[in-house]
């Protein structure tokens, strides 16, 4: 393979963090609800227009004065991003188009990061678009530990919880990317469950397990002895 279309992950600016982030909030929409999600308005009419986006990026990509980072990390987030998989995979060609159009060099250095519950993440569509951009996506799946605790917080609109729904996607997932990481987030309820939920993810194969703590108001007195 061509060095113009490696990853570039030993180059500086990988390792130094002075990429620049583009984030693009697809929709509001997604296919959960999960009980301490920060967007609380979930609805399927706010979904970015390809009309936006590519205002965003032609700004962008046309300002190279201003925007002088040598690498690029086309970031996309929801809501659930993978509702817009066809609006995403619109946007990446355009990006492709415009900065090999204009010699740009983010055409050869750039990766894109995609942020999902997994739900959809064997979707036919989903796995096309990972298939083409292989060596440059990487994409992070939350699950936030055993069936118990995941479902106390990750579930349907109707209620029911997601484990199962999730975690058949795991093995692929790994399979994908070996060194996938996910991230258990923490709240009041599900404090108990903690340790064996990493315990959990780590025996299906995910070895690295941030933790995210809850900041919305569901801490009560006396949480804190529960961290002891």
């Amino acid at each position: 393979m061509s060095n113009r279309y490696k990853m570039g992950s030993d180059l500086e600016q990988w390792m130094s963090g002075k990429n620049l982030n583009v984030t693009f909030i697809l929709t509001q929409d997604c296919n959960l609800r999960c009980k301490y999600c920060y967007e609380v308005n979930k609805n399927n009419q706010n979904v970015m227009s390809f009309g936006t986006a590519k205002k965003a990026i032609d700004y962008i990509l046309d300002n190279h004065d201003i925007f002088t980072s040598k690498a690029v990390i086309w970031d996309f987030i929801g809501g659930e991003p993978l509702l817009e998989i066809d609006l995403m995979d619109k946007i990446i060609d355009y990006i492709m188009m415009k900065t090999y159009k204009d010699n740009h060099p983010w055409f050869s250095f750039y990766r894109i990061n995609i942020s999902t519950n997994g739900i959809l993440y064997n979707d036919e569509k989903v796995q096309k678009f990972l298939e083409k951009y292989k060596d440059k996506c990487s994409i992070s799946i939350s699950i936030d530990g055993n069936k118990e605790k995941h479902d106390l917080q990750r579930v349907y609109p109707n209620g029911r919880g997601s484990y199962d729904d999730v975690v058949k996607n795991i093995p692929l997932w790994l399979e994908q990317v070996p060194s996938a990481a996910t991230k258990v987030t923490i709240g009041s309820d599900d404090i108990p469950y903690l340790k064996d939920s990493i315990i959990h993810l780590w025996n299906l194969g995910i070895k690295e397990v941030p933790a995210n703590v809850v900041f919305e108001d569901v801490w009560k007195d006396g949480d804190d002895i529960l961290f002891e």
